[in-house]
C-alpha cells in the first residue's frame, strides 16, 4: 500500500531538534508499515491535492504525534477490510477504558499498552474518537469530506460514520507551553526578580508574575517560543544560555528539565552563583535515570529516545540523586535540598529483584526525577 503522509509543520516544532527527531522517527515507522511513502506539509489546499493523489491511502498527522508501525499497520488493515477511514485511540482513552495501572514512561511501556489495546478491542469499542490527531483515509473518502482549512480536521471529531478505531497513539503535552504549577510549593518567599531559563512561550513565567507580582526574565533557545514569551513576561533573552551574557541579581533562578540538556553543567552552575547573590535560590527539575521504567527497559535490552520525558532525544547527561549530590558538592554549592518526584512502586520489578542478592534502591526506582533547591 502506498502512502501520502500529510503532517502539520509548525515553525515552533520545526525549530526543535526533539520534534525533528520525532518527524524522522514517524516517517521510518510509516515506511516500515506501508513501503512507499510521500511526505508533505499539511497546508491550506493540501487535502484537495491529497484526494487526487495517486496513492492508496493518506495519513493526516499532528507534528507532535507518536504512532508506531504496529498501529499504522492496523489502520491499513482496517482500510483493506473496507473502512473509509481509520484512527487510533489516544493513550489517555486506552488507559481509562482498559483500567491500566501505572502511567507510561517509555516507548516500551507504550508498546505494551498498544498490544493490550489491540488485543482487547471490545473494551475500546463504542463512541468514535473525540479527535483525530492522526487518521488514515482512502483518497476517495477524503475527497468526499475535505473542504475548508485542512488543519481543522486534526482537531475535529470523527467526520463520518463507517470509520474504524484501532491501535494507539500519543500526542505529547505542549512542549513550550506547559504551566509548571508543580513548583509553586517550593518557591522561596519574597520573590522580586526571577530568571527562568528555558522559559518556553512564557506560560510559567506569566503564572509567576500574576501570582507573586514578581518580574520574570526568560531565556529561551527556540526563537519562535521566545517571541511568544516576550508577549507574556517582563523580558526575554533569545539564545543559548551557555553562550549568552547574563547579568543582574535574582531571588530565584528557575530551570526545569533543562540541566540534563546542557553540554557544560559545571560552567552553568559556576555562572549561576553570582546571579543568585547571598540569598537567591537555584531551583532545578532533573529526571532520574534510575527510575524503574528505565531499569526494566535496560534489562530487556531497550533504551529508546522520545521527544519528551525521561529519555528525551536531546538529553546530554543522565543523573541519579547520588550523581546530582556529588555534582553540586564538587561545584561548591553547600546548601542543597532534594525533593523527589514520586511515582508508583514498580512492584513487578521489585518482586523480580527480591532475593537476587543485588543492591536495590526502591526509592530511586519509584522516583521519576528530583527538584533540586541550591544556594551557594
Amino acid at each position: 500500500m502506498s502512502l501520502l503522509l500529510l503532517r502539520r509543520d509548525r515553525e515552533l516544532y520545526r525549530a526543535a531538534p526533539e520534534f525533528r527527531y520525532l518527524a524522522s522517527w514517524l516517517e521510518a515507522e510509516a515506511r516500515a508499515a506501508f513501503g512507499a511513502i510521500e511526505v508533505a506539509s499539511l497546508e491550506p489546499g493540501a487535502l484537495g491535492g491529497a484526494a487526487r493523489a495517486a496513492v492508496d491511502a493518506v495519513l493526516l498527522v499532528e507534528d507532535d504525534l507518536l504512532a508506531t508501525r504496529v498501529t499504522l499497520g492496523a489502520l491499513a488493515a482496517a482500510l483493506d477490510a473496507g473502512a473509509p477511514w481509520a484512527a487510533p485511540r489516544t493513550l489517555t482513552e486506552a488507559r481509562n477504558h482498559l483500567g491500566a495501572g501505572a502511567p507510561v514512561y517509555t516507548l516500551r511501556g507504550f508498546e505494551r499498552l498498544e498490544r493490550a489495546a489491540l488485543a482487547d478491542a471490545e473494551s475500546l469499542a463504542g463512541a468514535p474518537p473525540r479527535g483525530l490527531p492522526v487518521s488514515l483515509w482512502l483518497p476517495a473518502s477524503l475527497a468526499a469530506v475535505c473542504g475548508g482549512d485542512p488543519r481543522g480536521w486534526l482537531e475535529a471529531g470523527a467526520p463520518a460514520a463507517g470509520g474504524v478505531a484501532t491501535g494507539l497513539c500519543h500526542q505529547f503535552i505542549p512542549y513550550y507551553g506547559e504551566a509548571r504549577d508543580d513548583v509553586l510549593p517550593l518557591l522561596p518567599e519574597g520573590l522580586g526578580e526571577v530568571l527562568e531559563i528555558g522559559c518556553g512561550d512564557g506560560t510559567t513565567g506569566a503564572l509567576l508574575e500574576r501570582r507573586y507580582g514578581c518580574r520574570v526574565t526568560g531565556v529561551e533557545l527556540n526563537p519562535h517560543a521566545a517571541t511568544a514569551a516576550a508577549r507574556r513576561i517582563h523580558r526575554v533573552l533569545a539564545g543559548d544560555v551557555e553562550r549568552l551574557e547574563l547579568g543582574g541579581r535574582f531571588d530565584l533562578v528557575l530551570a526545569l528539565e533543562l540541566f540534563e540538556h546542557l553540554t557544560d553543567q559545571e560552567g552553568f552552575l559556576a555562572r549561576m552563583r553570582p546571579l543568585l547573590g547571598a540569598d537567591g535560590t537555584l531551583l532545578l527539575s532533573v529526571p532520574n535515570v534510575g527510575h524503574g521504567a528505565i531499569v526494566e527497559d535496560l534489562i530487556a535490552g531497550r533504551w529508546d529516545y522520545l521527544p519528551i520525558g525521561l529519555l528525551c532525544y536531546t538529553h546530554y547527561r543522565f543523573f541519579t540523586r547520588a550523581t546530582l549530590a556529588a555534582w553540586f558538592e564538587r561545584c561548591g554549592y553547600t546548601r542543597v535540598r532534594f525533593v523527589p518526584q514520586r511515582t508508583e512502586p514498580p512492584e513487578r520489578l521489585l518482586a523480580a529483584l527480591d532475593g537476587s542478592g543485588l543492591e536495590v534502591d526502591p526509592e530511586s526506582l519509584a522516583t521519576r526525577g528530583f527538584y533540586v533547591l541550591a544556594q551557594p
